[in-house]
């Protein structure tokens, strides 16, 4: 993995030299920064400005791939023609129209009991945040007290996972976050292959930008495309890094003025 400024010019003539080019944006550590609660990570007004200049390119298509809820996405963004993509890929949206992942009722029903125990179970350690996602679930504990965090990895590795793991449901952890999903073989991989089919051309080069483990699987899935993961990880597939969201910042106003 290298820093992408200094690979920039071989990346710059690539990116320009394309036929077209497909943006896929992980939202939290990507677009903005990670913050305490979920509600709190707002998208700068500059980026929402960047991101509906690009997706009036006509050589550019944009996608903002995240493990947030389709609706909660689109309405931090604000940009109407970016094609939408919620819960890591199981639900999907372009000009309007939605598509999704069929979840069986049985992991849906099983999402929502994980959901309610681990409310219950969680209550009194203070600083836990459980996010009702829809088809998935949510533990963040940014803010809980450091000498807290082993208990609260403990009641979870006794109480909630030998059920998640029973329930059919996988088990992601991210950055002071576990992500509690249905085990369906979809990913942000398989979404950003769904975005890449919806443009039907011949040539056409994908841009992955993603911080987090679950962006993962988009970077081995676009291994011919250009990936680049926020925060340098020398585990990460992904082809470049840059040192935060302000370099992502930066990225994207170039891809505005040199496409």
């Amino acid at each position: 993995m290298r820093w992408l400024w200094s690979q920039w010019a071989q990346v710059a003539a690539e990116i320009v030299s394309s036929s077209h080019t497909v943006l896929l944006l992980d939202y939290d550590g990507t677009l903005t920064e990670i913050a305490p609660t979920p509600d709190q990570a707002t998208l700068p007004a500059s980026t929402r400005s960047v991101l509906r200049e690009l997706s009036h390119h006509p050589r550019i298509t944009v996608a903002v791939i995240s493990g947030r809820p389709l609706d909660e996405l689109r309405r931090l963004i604000r940009v109407r023609d970016l094609i939408y993509i919620g819960n890591h890929g199981l639900e999907m949206e372009q000009d309007g129209r939605q598509a999704g992942v069929i979840v069986p009722r049985s992991s849906q029903e099983a999402v929502a009991r994980i959901r309610s125990q681990l409310a219950s179970l969680v209550a009194e350690i203070p600083g836990v945040l459980v996010e009702d996602k829809g088809l998935s679930v949510s533990l963040h504990y940014r803010l809980v007290p450091h000498r807290l965090e082993s208990h609260l990895m403990g009641v979870f590795a006794r109480k909630i996972f030998p059920l998640a793991r029973s329930s059919g449901l996988t088990v992601l952890h991210g950055k002071k976050v576990i992500e509690l999903r249905p085990r369906l073989n979809w990913t942000k991989g398989h979404a950003a292959l769904w975005v890449i089919k919806q443009i039907r051309r011949r040539s056409v080069l994908p841009i992955y930008i993603g911080d987090d483990v679950t962006d993962e699987d988009a970077f081995r899935t676009l291994a011919e495309g250009i990936t680049i993961r926020v925060g340098a990880h020398g585990e990460s597939k992904a082809h470049y890094y840059v040192r935060g969201v302000k370099e992502v910042a930066a990225f994207l106003r170039w891809m505005g003025t040199a496409c």
